[in-house]
């Protein structure tokens, strides 16, 4: 069955999970429930540190009722 794109033209994200697959080293799948389907990533500590950069970098742009309620430590 196909699904209907969204009015919008972007792929929404439904849900989010992850699977780890190995502690040492740190592997993992992230599971991506969109509208249009589900995408897998298989990462690693690397790629999962990139991905964590870029979501705060993103929330951190955030103002009024969007500023970020987290606190990142900043190293000096």
């Amino acid at each position: 069955m196909k699904r209907k794109p969204s009015k919008t033209g972007f792929t929404k994200l439904l849900s989010a999970d992850t699977t780890w697959m190995s502690a040492d080293p740190l592997i993992g799948l992230l599971e991506l429930e969109t509208d249009s389907g589900t995408i897998e990533l298989a990462m690693n500590r690397i790629v999962a540190e990139r991905l964590l950069s870029a979501v705060v970098e993103f929330l951190q742009a955030g103002e009024g009722d969007d500023e970020p309620t987290f606190a990142v430590e900043r190293s000096q």
